[in-house]
């Protein structure tokens, strides 16, 4: 026994001494920080590690640590165990950071490509070595070549697919093509169909149309399992985000491979079929192609393989990575408003109101975005379902120079992380209604701003007093167009509401993803009926901190069925709106007074026959009577023409309408 306890002793010794060796050679080997108003060093416990195991496993607990800590004194310096990361949150800093040139997302690019989708280092050394920015002038001091600038060239080619001359084609093909599938996915019944999750019903069908419209049906069509396959990569993802090997995770790196070969197929096979069509062909009709999807995706194809360093297998891992990216964060966002739709009956009923005033004139379902992106109720759920679930962190990084943000130095050349969900959760900033609507819940009218209410917008109000509620605890706020009254505002949002990031390195897809959302959430109001079967026990878990968006934390069973052809609003059933009843109602009134005042002449002519000849009557009334038959029939050409004087009307009450204003860009 004693000889045990003596070992026992002797290797607690060693283990202390090797620990305290680890922790003063990691202190030596520490760069130290030279520059005086250096940030602080969130505190770790573990010397050696510091604080990577909660980074790594724990990063929604870390960073709320992390913001305790800080009490608003940003930034924050996270010490890891192969460096460190600093922490930018406060909306002023926030918008400062975004509003600084000279700051590159490469670094942390390279680094998802590597660890997430699968690039050699090799490939991984061009975005690393690129410091030159994303600008057309380099960043000062970058030695970047031309050929090597990756991040311009990237974002050059998605600016032009995704906000210029591809963005309307593109939204009217993902409007095409989820329509069509949307079509086949219920019967034509006034029957109840069950499914056991509505999370996958919006991943079938949303997913598969936006892959066809960016990426063209030859992806889909040669590869039948690749939608399924891309959502069960990314509920592996974050395991790969964490550096595992590949025999602790075999499933997430077999889906990569998966997909990885799919997309070298269609890569090869979309360059072979697209020597054979003339260029004048596949550019007929805007930005399609057949082959590659769009103009977007061909030329970025060849742009990739012209940078230094890279081949058709690390191209291949940027496409994944775009693909990812494009797919598996809009669709849970569109699923997230759709849930918290049809869980209120009030909420469903006023977006079916301004999406059935939104729908073109024709044979098939096709919304007006101009008219939709006017809907206050609807760009409020937008903007609330972005905050409440879109938990990313924002990288930036300074190549070359020093970054002073509130008073301190940040090295150069080192991570800066700015995350979502701190500033979505901001109690300095947002509005609750004195803790009526926490901001870890979902409030559908949060950015909706009422002048006759001072506690009403999305930021906070000192003195909020609360809304009159129903008996069924629901806030009455109901303008003409069934919707809430009020117009939908972002102002005081300022480097507080980012899910798009901010400033050069924005998303180029923002736009496209708001039209997404807005069409498929119209959609599917107009369309179905839909009833979720559990809405109690729903909860919107954070598998993706830092990299993605919250989704249902299990699944969400439900029932849907399509709505009968006499409650849709197409056009050869369509119904009045609040709105064209006003105009009718207004226009028809006018049409009346202008025959009543042609009627009132009757007393003169009857007057003129009496005192004057005939020949002399009919002298004096000719100007009136030329004047009320032009009247009279210009009137009634406009009725069948025009409806009346509808169309006039109709223009000014929809540009006076409230919450008409303030929408942003669709």
């Amino acid at each position: 026994m004693p000889a045990i306890s003596l070992s026992l002793i002797g290797i607690g010794v060693v283990a202390v001494g090797t620990v305290w060796a680890l922790w003063a050679l990691t202190r030596k080997l520490q760069v130290p920080n030279n520059y005086p108003n250096a940030p602080r060093s969130l505190p770790y416990s573990i010397p050696f590690l510091k604080s990577t195991i909660p980074f790594v496993l724990d990063g929604l607990n870390l960073f709320r640590q992390a913001s305790l800590y800080c009490q608003d004194r940003w930034p924050l310096r996270v010490d890891l165990l192969n460096g460190e990361v600093y922490i930018v949150q406060g909306a002023k800093n926030i918008a400062s950071i975004f509003s600084t040139p000279g700051l590159t997302v490469t670094q942390a690019y390279g680094i998802a490509l590597k660890h997430c989708f699968g690039m050699e280092q090799k490939a991984v050394d061009a975005y690393l070595a690129d410091t030159s920015g994303s600008w057309h002038r380099p960043i000062p001091g970058s030695q970047t070549p031309w050929h090597g600038r990756v991040s311009y060239h990237t974002h050059e080619n998605l600016v032009r697919g995704l906000l210029g001359a591809g963005l309307d084609p593109t939204t009217e093909r993902i409007e095409r093509l989820l329509l069509a599938s949307l079509e086949g996915a219920v019967s034509r019944t006034s029957e109840w169909t069950y499914g056991m999750d509505l999370t996958e019903f919006f991943e079938t069908h949303l997913g598969s149309a936006i892959l066809q419209a960016l990426y063209g049906p030859l992806l889909v069509t040669k590869n039948s399992d690749f939608n399924r396959n891309l959502w069960r990569y990314d509920k592996q993802i974050m395991r790969l985000a964490k550096r595992l090997s590949s025999w602790l995770i075999p499933e997430a790196y077999r889906l990569r491979d998966e997909l990885l070969g799919a997309i070298m197929r269609w890569h090869q096979q979309a360059t072979l079929l697209s020597e054979t069509i003339p260029s004048c062909e596949r550019t007929s009709g805007g930005e399609a192609d057949p082959y590659w999807g769009s103009a977007m995706m061909r030329e970025r194809n060849k742009m990739l393989l012209s940078i230094e360093g890279q081949d058709a297998k690390s191209v291949a891992s940027t496409d994944l990575g775009f693909i990812w990216a494009s797919v598996t964060n809009v669709v849970p966002s569109t699923m997230t408003l759709c849930t918290h739709m049809y869980r209120d009956h009030s909420l469903v009923e006023n977006i079916r109101l301004a999406a059935l005033n939104c729908i073109r004139p024709g044979a098939t379902l096709r919304f007006d975005l101009n008219k939709l992106g006017k809907q206050p109720l609807l760009l409020s759920m937008y903007a609330e379902t972005l905050r409440f679930g879109v938990q990313i962190h924002i990288p930036r990084c300074s190549p070359h120079q020093p970054l002073s943000v509130a008073g301190v130095t940040i090295p150069p050349d080192k991570m800066i992380f700015i995350n979502t969900s701190l500033a979505h959760t901001d109690e300095s900033v947002w509005n609750t209604r004195n803790g009526e609507h926490p901001l870890d819940t979902f409030w559908a009218q949060r950015f909706l701003i009422d002048p006759k209410d001072e506690g009403s917008g999305p930021t906070r109000k000192e003195c909020s007093q609360p809304l009159e509620s129903t008996p069924r605890g629901e806030y009455k706020r109901m303008d003409g167009q069934g919707s809430s009254s009020g117009q939908f505002t972002l102002e005081g949002l300022d480097g507080s509401w980012i899910p798009y990031g901010g400033g050069q390195h924005a998303c180029p897809g923002r736009i496209l993803a708001k039209r997404i959302i807005l069409l498929a959430s119209s959609m599917m109001a107009t369309m179905f009926d839909i009833e979720l079967l559990a809405p109690n026990s729903l909860q919107f878990g954070s598998p993706r901190f830092g990299f993605g968006v919250r989704k249902p934390s299990a699944q969400v069973p439900f029932r849907i069925r399509r709505r009968k052809s006499a409650e849709i609003f197409t056009p050869a059933v369509r119904q009045e709106s609040d709105l064209d009843r006003k105009s009718n109602v207004t226009g028809g009134f006018l049409h009346g007074a202008v025959l009543i005042s042609l009627l009132q002449y009757l007393p003169l002519l009857y007057q003129a026959v009496q005192l004057e000849t005939a020949i002399l009557s009919a002298i004096s009334l000719l100007p009136i009577v030329i004047i009320g038959v032009v009247i009279a029939a210009a009137s009634m050409l406009m009725v069948p023409l025009f409806g009346g004087y509808v169309w006039v009307l109709r223009v000014g009450l929809d540009h006076t309408h409230p919450g008409n204003r303030l929408a942003g860009p669709v």
